[in-house]
């Protein structure tokens, strides 16, 4: 069994050394090295991702997307690295007895790079827009928040549905817009006097108060970012003077840009050949770091086979996860929770391992028993991630052994978020990894599991479970941490013989850099922040051109 399975990832390691030998996603023209931006100079940190970043604050939600607006806006509250947060454009706030108003103190020294003053009227317009719109991390807000207003200049004021206690956590993907230059820029739209609400004009602009701001912006291709002079917290004088996110990863070019240090720093999707093979290119070091990721399996409830439990077993008995954390992604850890043990309110769950046999006694348990060979299970990998694929082939292999199909579908990114819209197109098995938007084990509760969120690439799993909603809720309306974090516990508790989810590892990020001009402290397991996307926080990465 092990020699099959080595087999198989050796086959695949060639499959796509060879798929990389052909025509780079990002350059139309005809395959090399995407071309250089206008106005790109040499004091710049260059990232790849596996797309086009979309950062309009009100739409945007994926990693991507997350590594661009950290930089481009100024949230309402800043991450820390110990899961807390600390004031930023709040100064200081308080709640109301009942847990449900919220009154924010602004900053009055603040100007967005249009040079329009940022006010608590931004604060709120920033957050009826994601209402309104119902995009992005505006999951993150739709069911709590019912009321937004600006009281003056410097206090804004959120009133909640509920007593909520996970709002402040979730502030730190309030991403300021400056309300002034996006109602000057209103389109033809569906939101009544608001047009657009912006849309278009945010699609490719920047209306932050961010330490960096858009340059250029080039569909298909990249969006070249400058440091903002006036910004009005202090940069170190070595933070790039400039960033660029191409949207495009594929292995050899990489690995070619890289070599010719056309490139900073890799993406965390490159495959552990690419980035153990850059370690030994001089002047490139490997940084390994965990920022509470977890990848995951997500399993389709609604959909048969997966939707009996005792398939889903199955499934879990048929990972072989020594060969997943250590071959596939390695220096990761196998995870014992569907909650990273870096989050607030982990507790271990159901511990599964590796066992053909126990897998064929779930088979035989399930109402699939005598027809399971008539439900070949769909196991989606994104196209864009090569370490995805050998983790369908395992799982392709070991069914085999169980007498259980499985299809193996290579799926482009932007097709599986699409086909998550409903249960019938979702795949029954989605090979996917993230970290929770905030550090708590709410931020997961809420985005991958619960009903009203469901339809999104996190919340694929179609659970549908009304008990669970509702200990979701309760958990998210606790104000005291310790009474929360027991009710984080008791759902770990109530989902651990479920399996509506299987979490693999905890994984371990393994970026390439130039260490040689480039000091990577954004990623630093020391100063790195458990928060999507803070990897490529530019003001924690210092870059030394001089030494190129």
């Amino acid at each position: 069994m092990k020699k099959l399975i080595a087999s198989l990832l050796c086959a695949a390691m060639v499959m796509t050394l060879f798929a990389g030998c052909g025509k780079s996603s990002s350059d139309s023209s005809g395959g090399g090295t995407p071309a250089k931006a206008e106005g790109e100079g040499e004091d710049i940190v260059r990232y790849t991702l596996t797309t086009t970043p979309q950062i309009d604050p009100g739409v945007g939600a994926d990693l991507g997307a997350a590594t661009v607006l950290i930089n481009l806006y100024d949230p309402l509250v800043m991450p820390k690295k110990d899961g807390s947060v600390e004031p930023w454009i709040a100064k200081e706030w308080k709640v109301s007895e009942d847990g449900k108003t919220w009154t924010f103190t602004i900053r009055d020294d603040v100007k967005f790079h249009s040079g329009n003053p940022l006010t608590a009227h931004d604060v709120a317009y920033t957050m009826q827009r994601l209402l309104d719109m119902g995009e992005g991390f505006g999951y993150l807000f739709n069911s709590a928040v019912k009321e937004v207003k600006a009281v003056d200049d410097t206090t804004v004021e959120m009133v909640c549905n509920e007593t909520t206690g996970t709002l402040l956590a979730t502030l730190v993907r309030l991403y300021i817009v400056d309300s002034k230059l996006v109602e000057e820029n209103y389109a033809d739209g569906t939101y009544g006097d608001k047009g657009d609400y912006g849309k278009a004009f945010l699609l490719e602009n920047d209306a932050g108060s961010g330490p960096y701001k858009v340059k250029e912006y080039a569909a298909n291709s990249h969006v070249l970012c400058e440091k903002n002079t006036e910004y009005w917290s202090e940069l170190d004088a070595d933070t790039p003077e400039q960033f660029k996110a191409i949207g495009s990863n594929e292995a050899v070019t990489v690995k070619t840009m890289m070599e010719r240090k056309e490139l900073e720093l890799t993406d965390k999707y490159q495959s552990s050949e690419t980035i153990d093979s850059l370690g030994k290119v001089e002047g490139i070091d490997v940084m390994e770091t965990n920022t509470g990721d977890i990848i995951y399996l997500l399993l389709n409830n609604s959909k048969a086979p997966t939707d009996d439990p005792h398939v889903r077993k199955a499934l879990a008995y048929m990972i072989d996860y020594d060969v997943v954390s250590k071959d596939i992604y390695p220096s990761s850890k196998k995870a014992d929770s569907i909650i990273s043990q870096s989050s607030m309110g982990y507790k271990k769950m159901n511990d599964y391992s590796f066992n053909i046999e126990k897998a064929k006694e779930e088979i035989a348990l399930s109402k699939y028993a005598d027809n399971i060979q008539d439900y070949p299970i769909e196991v989606c990998w994104v196209a864009e991630t090569p370490a995805r694929e050998k983790l369908a082939l395992l799982i392709q292999a070991v069914a085999d052994q169980v007498g259980v199909k499985v299809n193996v579908v290579k799926t482009p990114w932007a097709s599986v978020v699409e086909n998550s819209s409903s249960p019938e197109t979702t795949a029954n098995v989605t090979t996917t990894g993230f970290a929770a938007d905030y550090p708590e084990a709410g931020g997961v509760f809420d985005s991958a599991l619960s009903s009203k969120k469901a339809g999104t690439w996190m919340n694929c799993c179609w659970v549908n479970d009304e008990k669970l909603d509702g200990m979701i809720a309760d958990a998210l309306a606790t104000i005291d941490n310790d009474e929360r974090v027991a009710k984080y516990e008791a759902i770990q508790d109530y989902l651990a013989d479920q399996c509506v989810m299987i979490p693999l590892v905890e994984e371990t990020l393994r970026f390439a850099y130039q260490s040689s001009y480039v000091e990577y402290n954004a990623a630093d397991p020391e100063y790195s922040i458990p928060v999507m996307g803070y990897v490529n926080y530019m003001p924690n990465i210092k870059v030394y051109p001089d030494k190129k």
